[in-house]
This record gives structure tokens, C-alpha cells and sequence, in this order.
């Protein structure tokens, strides 16, 4: 088992605003209904009328954002929001009446309190045991005491009471993550190693990991190339593929070039591509920053026999060759369309 690691304060705000990207990323899945923030006492959630699968997905949603939002409330998480409260106050980039109005929000009762009077004679007091009932019940966990509560009671019950709390919280973890951008808090900064992160997807193959002339590429299962397996790679390629892979040498030779030439690229470009908008300045960028470029023979057809996508990878001073599958990291792919039988590159994405 790994130890947690000791971090600094600016780690750990660093860190919040990373779990709140991820954050983001999840609910934008799953939205609330924003006459949350306008509830009555009679129809909470503006639902009144819906259909039972949009009641559903409003019952999703609060779900997913109770399991995400307990990080940010429990004792034992690093980011906790009072600690984090505490880190922002003797922060000189943070605003101390800022903090401590958050603060008092975050001490304030969020949404009216409530209990559940069960068909046991059992009650459940306030929001947090509702939302631990739910969480530890049937969620994260499987407490039989917890769960055998909410066979007593209907989730539509329960979404009354807690979709205002839930939002309320989610407003409070927000507020702070916009103090955090406003002291110009990073997120957590990428880790860029000195070789490439590989997930093989077929270990049962077998095959070492003797990539030795590109280190860069030691993490992949496969070894170094030789003029004689190149030669025979190439001659196995369909005369389609062989088109393609043409095409995309040629464009990548011509934007490595220090003057672009725009008939030529004319040549291997469809001319309604993005890469027309600056004269090639972006893509000629964007190329000449992968340090010893290498392409693989493998041509992809994503989309249908029409499109194709060539793989560029970074840090190649050696061929290598693998035969296990695997999905590689920081690789580049060109785009090309074939039309009127003819491959030109439409586009470049980047890792």
C-alpha cells in the first residue's frame, strides 16, 4: 500500500482546485435544475408535472454529487473545506473578509432543518444523516442499518429535503474555487517524466520490453527495429495505406522546412481545412515542437475507409517495433480524408 504523501499548503490548494475540475467535469453529466435555488416548500425542485425520468435523473444527480462533495466536508480529508479555510487566511493572496465570510456561509444551516420520522418509530435528524444514510447505505458502501433506513422511506422524500442542502454546498465549493482563481491558484502541475506512460492491454502476450534506442519509449513492450523488419513493414502496407502514410512524410517534411511552401502544401492538403486559417503557422508549429519525430506504419481508419489517422510520436532517435497492443501516451495524429480516391491531410490533434 502507498503512504500518503506529505504535502505543503499551496499543494493543497493546488490539489482542491484539481478535485474541483474533476468535479465540474462530472455534474456538467449529470445538471440540476437551477429553480433549485428559488425551492418552495411544496415542490422544492420546480418538478411538479415532470416525468418520472426526469425526477430520476434530478435523483442521479444529487447522488452524484453527495459521493463527490464528501471530500470536501469530512474530518479525514486532506481537502476539507475548513482547512482549506484556514490555509486560505494566512495566504496574503486571499482576501481575509473573503474567507471569513465563506466561513460563516459554511457555518450557517444550509436549507431548513429537517427530520424523517420512519415507519419503525426510528427518525433520522438533519441533513447529514440523510446524506450518510445514502451514502454509507447504498453508494460507497453497504451498512445493512443504514440501508434497511432507506427501504423505509421513498427517494422522492429524501430529494425533498436534501436537493437544496446538496446544491447549497455545491455553491460554497464553488465560491471558494473562484477566490482560489482569483489568487491564482494553480491545479496540479502535469508530471512529465523521462519516459512515456504506456497501458498495455494485452499482458498476456508476453512480449519484453527492449525498446533500448529510443529511452523514451523503454516503458512500451517491443524491441529495437532493423533495416530488414522496416523493409518488410512497408512492403506488407495496402497500396492505400501506402498512399496515406506518403502523403503525411510529405506534409511533415514540409512544414520542418524554415520557409512553408504553400503550392506544395496545396498538394496534400484539402484546402477546407483549419490548417489554411494562418498559412500553416500553427501546424508548422506544432510539428517542429516533437523533438526527433517518428510516425507509425500502423494507419488507422477511424471513421470508415475514407478517413485515416497517422500516429507521430516524440523523442524517436530509433525505430522500435511492438506487436503487443497498447495505448501510448503525448502521441500526435494526422488526419486525412480520401476523396475522389485521392488522401489529403484535413487536420492535426495534438495529446
Amino acid at each position: 500500500m502507498n503512504k500518503a504523501s506529505k504535502i505543503d499548503n499551496a499543494s493543497l490548494l493546488s490539489l482542491f482546485m484539481f478535485t474541483v475540475q474533476e468535479y465540474d467535469a462530472i455534474t456538467a453529466c449529470v445538471p440540476l435544475p437551477t429553480k433549485i435555488e428559488c425551492s418552495s416548500f411544496s415542490d422544492p425542485l420546480g418538478l411538479r408535472g415532470s416525468k418520472i425520468e426526469d425526477i430520476e435523473m434530478v435523483w442521479t444527480a444529487i447522488c452524484v454529487r453527495m459521493m463527490l462533495q464528501r471530500k470536501y466536508f469530512s474530518n479525514s480529508e486532506r481537502v476539507q473545506l475548513k482547512k482549506l479555510f484556514d490555509i486560505a487566511e494566512t495566504d496574503p493572496r486571499f482576501s481575509a473578509k473573503a474567507i471569513g465570510d465563506l466561513r460563516k456561509r459554511l457555518k450557517q444551516p444550509l436549507g431548513r432543518d429537517t427530520e424523517l420520522l420512519l415507519q419503525d418509530g426510528n427518525d433520522v435528524q438533519g441533513h447529514f444523516s440523510n446524506i450518510e444514510d445514502i451514502v454509507y447505505g447504498s453508494l460507497l458502501h453497504a451498512d445493512y442499518d443504514r440501508a434497511m433506513r432507506l427501504q423505509a422511506i421513498p427517494n422522492n422524500v429524501r430529494m425533498h429535503t436534501l436537493a437544496p442542502f446538496v446544491f447549497s454546498r455545491e455553491q460554497i465549493i464553488f465560491k471558494f474555487r473562484d477566490l482560489c482563481i482569483s489568487a491564482e491558484v494553480p491545479t496540479l502541475a502535469r508530471i512529465d517524466g523521462d519516459k512515456a506512460a504506456v497501458l498495455s492491454l494485452d499482458t498476456s502476450r508476453g512480449e519484453a520490453k527492449e525498446v533500448i534506442g529510443s529511452p523514451y519509449w523503454s516503458n512500451v513492450a517491443g524491441h529495437d527495429a532493423d533495416v530488414d523488419e522496416l523493409v518488410c513493414i512497408a512492403e506488407k502496407l495496402s497500396d492505400d495505406d501506402a498512399a496515406a502514410f506518403l502523403i503525411a512524410k510529405v506534409f511533415v517534411g514540409l512544414l520542418m522546412e524554415d520557409s512553408l511552401d504553400v503550392e506544395k502544401l496545396d498538394d496534400v492538403v484539402w484546402q477546407d481545412s483549419w490548417l489554411y486559417r494562418d498559412g500553416f503557422k500553427h501546424a508548422a508549429g506544432l510539428i517542429r515542437s516533437i523533438p526527433e519525430i517518428g510516425a507509425s506504419s500502423h494507419i488507422a481508419h477511424e471513421g470508415g475507409p475514407i478517413n485515416a489517422q497517422v500516429k507521430l510520436f516524440p523523442n524517436v532517435p530509433n525505430a522500435w517495433i511492438t506487436n503487443t497492443p497498447q495505448l501510448l501516451t503525448n502521441v500526435y495524429q494526422l488526419h486525412l480524408e480520401k476523396r475522389c480516391g485521392e488522401w489529403k491531410v484535413i487536420a492535426i490533434t495534438e495529446p
